[in-house]
């Protein structure tokens, strides 16, 4: 049964009047006539609808424009999911099925609500959630993606969607017989594959994820010209766990990153040492969580937006310039761009990714893999979380690690779990040494290095984890950084370090703060941090309290300059 069956109490709660009473304080009293429409999909800054009398029906359209209806809401039953906070397009359009009252409460009073009200707000929450997850369970909506198991584009933009959380229908051109039809009716050709058909009129022929999002209302709109007190460059775990505190503490905050809320951690299938989930947790999980929490405190959160440079001029506001052309100001900055995986040297490597050679183990790409052998390159604890997910889908999983053993790199409780699948084979002190395909990848040959013996397999999936290079080039040479491209902080500066880059402060760096007073380093980016969700969560939590320091000499020295003008 779906999620949408089984839990319908909770994705649609009947508000009692007690609550109803708290909601008139925030709404505004509206009266919609038979057939009126309260709000379009696609619509920014829709409001919350409080049904008080009447009923709404909220539906969406399919890739030909057909109505799916999603219900009727009655006397006590609300509108809205977890785009509704933010101010993002509306996933769904409502119409009045019959004379019908509401109160109409907007996205900044029902952020208000939802936080001065806990027992309130946990309802909405809860129910906002949950219609995003019924959503994406269902599959059905206005957004159709049609491609290709063969096309790394359609790869990218399937990812694109499901790490952001958008609820969409995947198409097949060489598996679903019905592709041929609305190919047709839209005049694509079969080389334009992939193609995303938006409210069953919108075509984009494959969009970069930025135009994808900026079509279907997922882009978020930054305050040009505005000063936050806080800018989180990366949406990963110590990113979101900043924003989260700092957001909540009354700082105004904006977050950025290039790709999706979860960083490197939402392609781990399943985390299962974090505190507090003794069953496990799914990276992507549990950054959609924190992704909907840093909303619910008013952190904006601006994706897919690239930090592209810093420019960092003494006694000036940082600016971050970002790859939509625009610049970002903010009184102090968390960089928390993480790491990315490093790539083999193997020269035809490019050709395949994303045609067989990946760098994440989600359900898109075990669903390609599906009854076939496959090879996880790597011996950390991504790697054994990858091989242990993938063991349900594919026939046999081969794990190649270059050391010779796991028990140096990855946590115990994985390494059993690989014992204990019959069909994972460690291979170990063995490397891929050559990828062979023409439009994917067929073949892999690897090298057992003690004995120089090489092994050709026929298989098409590669899924690589083998360490991790910094996002740090963005930042250029505004902070500095360690030989590996680490961000160095607190003290990990020595004081002639910090006297070449300029260091003025009578005091040190913070424990988290970079060679610039005001910017911090936070998670994977960071020079000696310990790779774990939970250390960059840790860390993400603990630059807030030293940014209100750096707040409050700022706020202490503007102040005594204005004393001291006003004297003179």
């Amino acid at each position: 049964m779906s999620i949408a069956e089984t839990r319908r109490e909770q994705i649609f709660p009947k508000l009692s009047e007690a609550q109803l009473a708290i909601v008139c304080r925030y709404g505004e009293r509206r009266h919609f006539k038979a057939g009126e429409i309260l709000f379009t999909e696609g619509d920014r800054h829709s409001s919350s609808f409080f049904v008080l009398n009447g009923g709404i029906e909220v539906f969406r359209r399919d890739a030909l424009g057909g109505k799916h209806r999603i219900t009727i809401l009655t006397p006590g039953e609300f509108t809205g999911e977890v785009s509704t906070l933010a101010g993002r397009a509306a996933v769904a359009t409502g119409r009045a099925v019959e004379n019908s009252d509401v109160l109409m409460v907007n996205e900044t009073a029902l952020r208000a609500m939802v936080i001065e009200h806990a027992d309130l707000g946990e309802v909405l929450m809860r129910a906002f959630i949950l219609r995003r997850v019924a959503l994406i369970q269902d599959g059905a909506g206005s957004i159709t993606l049609v491609g290709s198991r063969h096309s790394s584009e359609a790869l990218r933009l399937s990812e694109f969607l499901t790490r952001n959380g958008q609820a969409f229908a995947y198409l097949d051109v060489e598996a679903d017989p019905d592709t041929a039809l609305l190919l047709e009716r839209f005049h694509v050709r079969a080389d334009e594959i992939p193609i995303v058909i938006y409210r069953g009129s919108i075509v984009l022929r494959n969009p970069t994820n930025r135009e994808l999002a900026d079509s279907i209302g997922l882009g978020s709109e930054l305050a040009d010209g505005r000063i936050y007190d806080v800018a989180v460059i990366g949406a990963g775990p110590g990113g979101l766990a900043a924003a989260v505190y700092a957001a909540s503490e009354g700082l105004s905050v904006v977050v950025v990153d290039a790709n999706a809320p979860g960083g490197q951690a939402s392609s781990s299938s399943r985390i299962e040492n974090y505190l507090g989930f003794p069953t496990g947790i799914s990276g992507q999980a549990l950054a959609g969580r924190a992704f909907v929490q840093a909303q619910k405190f008013g952190a904006e959160i601006a994706v897919p937006r690239e930090a592209v440079g810093f420019m960092c001029e003494r006694d000036s506001v940082p600016v971050i310039a970002l790859d939509s052309g625009e610049r970002l100001r903010s009184r102090s900055v968390v960089i928390a761009t993480g790491a990315r995986y490093r790539k083999p040297a193997l020269p035809n490597l490019e050709q395949f990714e994303g045609r067989g050679v990946y760098y994440g183990a989600s359900y898109i790409e075990a669903r390609l893999c599906k009854g076939q052998d496959v090879i996880v390159v790597g011996g950390g604890n991504s790697a054994g979380q990858a091989a242990v997910f993938l063991a349900g889908y594919a026939r046999h999983v081969h794990m190649l690690v270059r050391g010779p053993g796991l028990a140096g790199s990855m946590s115990r409780y994985l390494i059993q779990r690989i014992e204990s699948t019959p069909n994972i084979t460690v291979r170990t002190e063995t490397e891929v040494t050559a990828l062979l395909g023409q439009d994917g990848l067929a073949r892999v040959i690897w090298r057992h290095r003690p004995t120089s013996k090489d092994e050709e397999r026929d298989i098409a999936h590669v899924f690589l984890f083998i360490g991790a290079d910094p996002n740090s080039a963005w930042l250029g040479d505004c902070v500095l950084l360690d030989d590996r491209g680490f961000v160095k902080t607190g003290t990990a500066l020595n004081p002639d370090e910090l006297q070449s880059a300029g260091w003025r402060p009578r005091r040190q760096p913070y424990l988290l703060e970079t060679s610039r007073p005001g910017v911090f380093a936070v998670g994977d980016v960071r020079s000696e941090s310990v790779k774990r969700v939970a250390a960059a969560v840790g860390e993400g939590a603990a630059v807030v309290q030293m940014i209100h320091q750096i707040l409050a000499r700022s706020d202490a020295q503007a102040s005594t300059a204005m004393t001291f003008a006003a004297g003179a």
